[in-house]
């Protein structure tokens, strides 16, 4: 039997079988990228966080004794 179109029944049938294994590999293969994707995001903010971290530290008495030495001969920060 003829469908329209020119494909037999059996022709469509596999296709019936194809076109999902299709989507299938399809699907995997974006999920797989798109994990790849947000693994390397996860580490660029890991890296970024380190970083931030490393050049980090807690302000000492010796931060405001400065600024305020400032503050007294009435001269800002130099630019």
């Amino acid at each position: 039997m003829k469908i329209r179109g020119g494909i037999s029944g059996s022709e469509s049938q596999s296709m019936g079988v194809i076109m999902p294994a299709i989507f299938d590999l399809l699907y995997r293969e974006y999920c797989r990228a798109r994990l790849a994707e947000m693994r390397k995001q996860l580490l660029i903010a890991a890296e970024r966080a380190e970083a931030a971290a490393a050049d980090h530290r807690p302000a000492t008495q010796a931060d405001d004794e400065g600024t305020d030495a400032h503050r007294k001969t009435g001269h800002g920060l130099p630019n």
